[in-house]
């Protein structure tokens, strides 16, 4: 289960794993689609959002947490994705639904 989870900062990886355990307990189909990102594929993500190519934003490059390894996309169903983030959030992370990035999750 943690493949590219591996790439976040160790002491988060079982944090990541337990929530898409929890996922899967409950059924729900999501997918991990990003986790650390290099400072050249941010800014590629930032132009693309710029430019309105994507429907997720993305921060500039420097102030994303992907590029420290903390923090990780995952895609599934927007309810289930929303209960996702409150779990991730009682756990004391940030879930980036509260700034429209549903995907996102990340270390506080």
């Amino acid at each position: 289960m943690s493949g590219t989870l591996n790439q976040l900062v160790p002491p988060m990886v079982p944090w990541a794993e337990r929530l898409l355990k929890v996922a899967h307990q409950l059924g729900y189909g999501v997918s991990v689609t990003s986790v650390r990102r290099s400072r050249g594929l941010q800014a590629k993500l930032w132009r693309d959002y710029q430019l309105g190519r994507s429907r997720y934003p993305a921060a500039p490059p420097g102030r994303s947490k992907h590029e420290l390894g903390l923090a990780f996309d995952i895609v599934g169903n927007p309810q289930h994705l929303a209960h996702l983030g409150r779990i991730w959030e009682s756990w004391g992370g940030i879930w980036g639904g509260h700034f429209n990035d549903p995907i996102h999750f990340e270390a506080r």
